[in-house]
This record gives structure tokens, C-alpha cells and sequence, in this order.
């Protein structure tokens, strides 16, 4: 198990920076999606069903960005302590 724990510790810390970089654009493209959908005259005709989904995304990547890190902690091995920097 330990093994395993490992392995998924170093592929989340390998792929961090990009996930992170990933999660906050679309994070900010779904809000600014989601308001420019609520407020633009021309878009009032889509379903709520959209906005709130796109909303929902927006809020999923959100999460994503302020709790991957704590993932990370979650599977660091026992003798390895880091420290990650923003």
C-alpha cells in the first residue's frame, strides 16, 4: 500500500503545476461565462439548466484549485516532509 500511496504522491506533485494553472482558467471561463450569460440581452434564451451547470463546473475547478494541495499532504510517505510553494 505504501508503494501505491507513493506512486500517486509523485504523479500529483509531477503534474501540479499544470493541474493548477489548468483549473484556474477554466474556473475563471466558466464565472465569466456564467455572468456574461445571466446579463447579456441576446443569451437570456439558454436554459437555466446550462448556466447552472456551467456554474457548477465553475465551482468544481474552484475546489480543485484550493484543495489539490491538501491531496498532496494526503499522500505524502511517512519519512518525506515538503513544503509547496504558490
Amino acid at each position: 500500500m505504501t508503494f501505491i500511496r507513493r506512486i500517486i504522491f509523485h504523479i500529483l506533485l509531477a503534474i501540479r503545476g499544470i493541474l493548477l494553472g489548468f483549473s484556474r482558467l477554466l474556473a475563471f471561463g466558466c464565472f465569466f461565462g456564467f455572468f456574461g450569460l445571466m446579463t447579456e440581452s441576446k443569451f437570456q434564451s439558454v436554459p437555466l439548466i446550462i448556466n447552472i451547470m456551467i456554474l457548477i463546473f465553475g465551482i468544481i475547478f474552484t475546489l480543485i484549485n484550493w484543495f489539490y494541495d491538501d491531496l498532496i499532504f494526503y499522500f505524502e510517505p511517512k519519512n518525506m516532509k515538503i513544503t509547496l510553494y504558490r
